[in-house]
């Protein structure tokens, strides 16, 4: 219940560019070749005050070429915009909407910036605290998904297709590659993401947390995403997706409920919102599998 390899790892090599790409979200591999370094077994000639230093050196370009390929075979790691990123196994999906086609995928790094500015916007009344908490933390972390032995984190994202011809517009008005890559990939107008820490009692469970964009409600956009994400949930091997949500928070209880959602209990006076106790809602679906 975790994209992380785990005891797959065929060897040091390999562990250490999998970590790098999951702790920095996204890397070229001209970034490894100079951060990935292997020890050599031989002793350094610094003095230690305890043990021994061991000399390290540069991988070789040959073996870290060959560890990526095991690693993108394997399904660990994929390669997108000449940068390797932790690959999620879902497909992306087309859904038309009033205001033109919406594609739901799984985020990139380069959608950081969309999925805060969108998780904001929907919490901007505070009574979407938990997602509120999210945007913070993705602004002190150095990366967008993280599958670790601690934890796993995935997001996914419906994203306003650009029209027709933006792609070579926005190509000829800005030289920075960067922007580029953001101004052709769209428009986040939703999010889902999907947490799970790695403790044995809990890793069949995920806290969830969905929303999107005000002026694209209404379009089954929430309805899409929070499916394509139990799909990826269930597919994963979870079995059971939780959320918090205040009680005055009544359109996404209205919306959870309506897509199968259970309440299963309250805390009384969880959230302080404008000077007043709220209760916290909590509620769950179980997934097949």
């Amino acid at each position: 219940m975790s994209v992380y390899p785990a005891e797959s790892f065929a060897d040091d090599v390999q562990r250490r560019v999998y970590e790098y790409v999951e702790r920095n979200g996204a890397v070229a591999p001209a970034e490894l070749e100079r951060s990935i370094r292997i020890e050599t077994g031989r002793p350094d000639s610094k003095p230690a005050r305890s043990g021994a230093y061991t000399e390290t050196v540069p991988a070789e370009s040959a073996a870290l070429e060959s560890c990526i390929e095991a690693l993108k075979a394997d399904g660990y790691l994929t390669e997108d915009d000449g940068r390797l990123r932790v690959a999620l196994s879902a497909t992306p999906t087309d859904l038309e909407c009033e205001d033109g086609s919406v594609t739901i995928r799984p985020a990139r790094e380069e959608d950081r910036s969309g999925i805060v500015e969108t998780m904001r916007a929907v919490a901007a009344d505070g009574t979407y605290v938990v997602a509120e908490n999210v945007a913070a933390e993705l602004e002190r972390e150095s990366a967008l998904v993280r599958a670790n032995e601690e934890r796993s984190r995935v997001f996914f994202v419906a994203v306003r297709e650009p029209e027709a011809g933006a792609d070579e517009a926005a190509e000829g008005e800005n030289d920075d590659v960067e922007d580029r890559a953001q101004a052709t990939d769209g428009e986040v107008v939703g999010w889902l993401h999907i947490d799970a820490p790695e403790l044995p009692s809990l890793r069949h469970t995920a806290e969830l947390t969905v929303g999107v964009d005000q002026d694209y409600r209404r379009q089954e956009i929430g309805s899409s995403l929070l499916e394509y994400g139990r799909e990826w949930a269930a597919d994963e091997g979870y079995r059971k997706i939780y959320q918090h949500v205040p009680a005055t928070n009544e359109t996404a209880l209205e919306f959870l409920e309506a897509n199968g959602w259970q309440r299963e209990g309250e805390h009384e006076g969880q959230y302080c919102i404008d000077d007043e106790f709220v209760d916290e809602i909590m509620l769950a679906t179980w997934l097949d599998g």
